[in-house]
């Protein structure tokens, strides 16, 4: 239980009184000592209230007038200006103080704060003392020096008298910090003397036109007082010249129109000048907007061969194609919003290095973009086995099936020496090898059995494995051994037979010392030969005494096959037959006759019952989350041809064939071949948005306001700035509130003024495109924030009223009424009171006292 605080200051000040009596002190000094502890016990009582707490005050509302000192003031102006602040001067109540702030590239204050009242000439010579340098108007930095010079104040006003031809920094980046800080900002205008000047008012260009049409390009300009001046306009794209026009200003507000061709899609930035020469008027300005076209699509191949017959079927469905090399994908960085899908042309994946494939996933994940990946460039076991960033990409794995599980066929060619380093159990051994050999292979398999001294021997004929009876037998008995050793017409034998087998495995087996003749260029021939059929040679040294391990090393090697020193003549028929299983044991590809179906649950191709024969294809495992559309063989062993999923808000999909001559040529003479593949692209696509999208800025209110009017689903905006063609890779993101039922809106207060480009997303409900969750779809439209800036300082030039009425109503001001700015002369602001300040040297003062009464009584 606590006891009220009014009874524990009665018992503290009836403690303090009863001890103060027992001092040895009388009369007066006893007393004042009494009055000076209670005192002391009472303010020491109040200390629970001596917080620090809100106060509301009435404060006067200080006043700056910040005056434009630039070369686009006249005489006259200034003067003007001088006794226009004199008039107000006359208004200003006595408790408010003023300053004067002279501002042109940089600011000086003229005139620092006080409450006296300024005459006109005190102004005037005030203005005319202040130097500053007149060849820009900085507002942004008046405005910044008047909300420092109010600093630890709550609440006053800004009389602007200025034209608001802003030629250097950026003065609406304030606004929202002038109006935080309590700032009203009263805009006047100051008349003009002269005769009116040519001025260049506004641009106008449309966001969004299609390719092939021309692009209307208006300036609103407005002439001089009297006369008409001959004006010359020059457009440039790209720095080049393409338009030059002479153009008549009459008197008057008046619109100039020039219209340029829309060639290539994407961002067009034009430059606009406007040149007056008698007027002296020589202003540049830039204009964007964007160029919409057919789909593009950035197609990566190999460029040292043919055009793939895809890239023309394409061509011929109305997409534009760019052409460009697996290394060249990180220079698209800056296009990819262009680039509506990629395709990946039978790549050699394992030579794709990180930095392009980060872009690619990019692209795909965050900005929805597409990928198409078909087929696999290089040797296909080291891409196969080789693990590439890409791979994560997609929506399969490649992978070798193996042997039981492809239905594929091969051709194994056994040459045998038969010189006379073979004589004996060599021979025999050899003769057991091609009978091991062909009991291993499959029925359907194609074997061949030549022997070679300085010339090939047929033995048995390329055939099928099946078809070769009894009678191998007794051809090999009849084999003798004699004659030197020429390896290379055997060996060209052995291609010749491979080339015009129809067999997806190709490889010969050659049993030899390697003691021949080495015609280096013949072999070199010969070795491209067998790479071009993607045919390999092993080798096994068996011979009598010297073995040539570097010839038969460097045969295999060239070719992709493997070397093996017999060194047990029994082992022979173990060693040939696992160099087979080796050789053809798993394979990343199946070759033969297939064709393929549609797999179960697929949404794609309604109309598409059957689908034409394909001679090969890359053997694959469909990942979990993907959806399988095509497939080869059983549905039990099923290979898939055809798959895609969602990555993030893009979409891939995977094609397990060529798509070109090799394993495609049904495909390519199908009448189906250009729908099909234009039915998978544009799914692949990211999604277009409507062309019934409404863009633009309404800056009516006290802030600009981005609009978007359109069919969107959870859309997210974000701006780039651009300035002279160049985008800002920092953007700017923006939050879009809906305010109807198919508008939104996000404020652009804290944007600088200029051109941006307004990058805006939207998903794609699961209705609206087949296939798993959502995507998203963007497109890019140009705005521009604010009033352009003037160039040059150009005396009687008329306001920049948008400008200034901006400045005035984002702050709470009023534009032409600088009389506002002392109603009310007083603003009730919340001030912290801290009774600490007062409380603490009162109680040391009254110890003190406590001190000074007591004397030699402390002793």
């Amino acid at each position: 239980m606590f006891l009220p605080p009014s009874l524990v200051w009665l018992l503290s000040v009836g403690l303090v009184i009863w001890l103060s009596r027992k001092i040895s002190l009388s009369g007066r000094r006893q007393w004042l000592l009494i009055v000076s502890r209670t005192m002391t016990v009472t303010l020491l009582c109040l200390a629970p209230w001596m917080a620090p707490r809100e106060q509301l005050r009435q404060l006067p509302r200080d006043v700056v007038y910040l005056v434009d000192g630039s070369a686009s003031m006249s005489k006259m102006q200034r003067s003007w200006m001088a006794r226009r602040i004199a008039s107000l001067e006359s208004l200003r109540p006595e408790s408010t103080a003023r300053a004067v702030i002279v501002f042109g590239k940089q600011v000086q204050i003229a005139i620092p704060w006080g409450k006296e009242v300024l005459d006109p000439g005190k102004v005037a010579a005030a203005l005319q003392q202040a130097s500053v340098e007149e060849n820009a108007t900085n507002l942004e930095e008046a405005l910044l020096s008047a909300i420092s010079l109010f600093s630890g104040q709550k609440a006053g006003s800004v009389i602007l008298l200025t034209d608001g031809r802003e030629t250097t920094g950026d003065v609406t980046v304030l606004l929202s910090v002038a109006r935080q800080s309590g700032l009203e900002i009263f805009t006047v205008a100051p008349p003009t003397d002269i005769a009116q000047a040519v001025s260049w008012e506004d641009l106008f260009v449309p966001p969004l036109v299609h390719q092939g049409a021309n692009v209307p390009v208006r300036l609103v300009v407005r002439g001089s007082e009297y006369f008409s001046k001959t004006a010359e306009l020059t457009l440039r794209l790209h720095g080049v010249v393409i338009k030059k026009q002479r153009f008549q200003i009459r008197p008057g507000w008046q619109v100039l129109s020039v219209s340029v061709p829309a060639l290539q899609r994407g961002m067009l930035a034009m430059s606009v000048e406007l040149s007056v020469p008698s007027e002296g008027l020589h202003e540049t300005r830039f204009a964007y907007t964007e160029v919409e076209g057919p789909p593009q699509v950035l197609f990566v191949s190999d460029p040292t061969k043919a055009q793939p017959k895809l890239a023309t079927a394409l061509k011929r469905r109305g997409m534009e194609l760019v052409l460009a090399r697996p290394q060249e994908l990180g220079e698209f960085a800056s296009r990819w919003m262009d680039v509506d899908a990629v395709i990946l042309f039978n790549p050699v994946k394992s030579s794709l290095t990180p930095e392009p494939v980060a872009i690619l996933k990019q692209y795909v994940e965050q900005d929805g973009g597409g990928l198409l990946f078909v087929g696999l460039g290089g040797d296909p076991a080291q891409e196969t086995n080789t693990p590439s960033v890409i791979d994560p990409m997609l929506p399969i794995q490649f992978e070798p099936k193996g042997l039981k599980e492809s239905n594929r066929r091969i051709c194994v060619i056994l040459l045998i020496d038969r010189s006379a380093s073979m004589l004996g159990p060599r021979m025999t051994a050899t003769k057991q090898a091609a009978v091991a050999l062909i009991k291993q292979l499959k029925p359907e398999d194609l074997v061949g059995v030549f022997a070679f001294d300085t010339k090939p021997y047929v033995i048995v004929e390329v055939q099928a494995a099946g078809q070769v009876g009894p009678w191998l037998v007794d051809k090999l008995v009849k084999l003798r051994s004699s004659g030197g050793t020429d390896i290379l017409p055997a060996l060209a034998t052995a291609a010749n037979r491979l080339e015009l087998a129809q067999a997806m495995t190709k490889h010969i087996i050659l049993l030899s010392d390697g003691n021949t003749a080495f015609h280096e260029d013949a072999y070199q021939a010969l070795i491209l030969a067998l790479r071009e059929q993607k045919a390999s040679v092993s080798t096994i040294g068996i011979g009598a005494a010297f073995i040539n391990t570097d010839f038969l090393k460097w045969l295999a090697g060239s070719t992709g096959g493997t070397f093996y020193h017999l060194k047990n003549l029994n082992d022979l028929p173990h060693l040939v037959t696992r160099d087979v299983e080796e050789a053809t044991g798993k394979l990343a590809f199946t070759e033969g006759a297939f064709t393929p179906t549609k797999a179960p649950g697929t949404g794609w191709f309604p109309e598409i019952n059957e689908w034409p024969m394909l001679r090969g294809y890359f053997t694959a495992t469909a990942k979990p989350g993907s959806q399988v559309d095509l497939v080869i063989g059983e549905e039990s062993q099923s290979s898939p041809l055809l798959a895609h999923w969602m990555l993030g808000s893009g979409r891939v999909a995977a094609f397990t064939s060529d798509a070109d001559s090799r394993w495609s040529p049904d495909w390519i003479r199908w009448e189906g071949f250009e729908a099909a593949w234009s039915e998978i692209l544009r799914w692949v696509m990211r999604p277009r948005l409507s062309e019934e999208l409404f863009v633009w800025v309404d800056e009516g209110a006290s802030t600009p306001q981005l609009i978007v009017e359109g069919l969107l689903h959870q859309p997210q905006a974000s701006l780039l700035p651009v300035k002279e063609a160049t985008l800002n890779d920092s953007s700017i993101p923006l939050s879009l509130i809906q305010a109807g039922p198919w508008r939104w809106q996000a404020s652009l207060e804290q944007v600088p003024s200029g051109w941006h480009a307004l990058i805006l997303k939207s998903q794609v409900p699961d209705s609206a495109k087949p296939g798993p969750g959502h995507s998203v779809m963007a497109t890019r439209r140009w705005i521009r924030v604010g009033s352009p800036s003037s160039m040059e300082e150009v005396v009687g030039n008329p306001p920049q009223e948008k400008l200034l009425r901006h400045m005035a109503q984002a702050t709470g001001g009023i534009f032409k009424a600088p009389d506002g700015a002392f109603v009310p002369p007083t603003e009730k602001v919340t001030v912290i009171v801290n009774p600490i300040s007062w409380w603490l040297p009162l109680v040391i003062l009254l110890l003190l006292v406590d001190v000074a009464l007591r004397g030699n009584t402390l002793l």
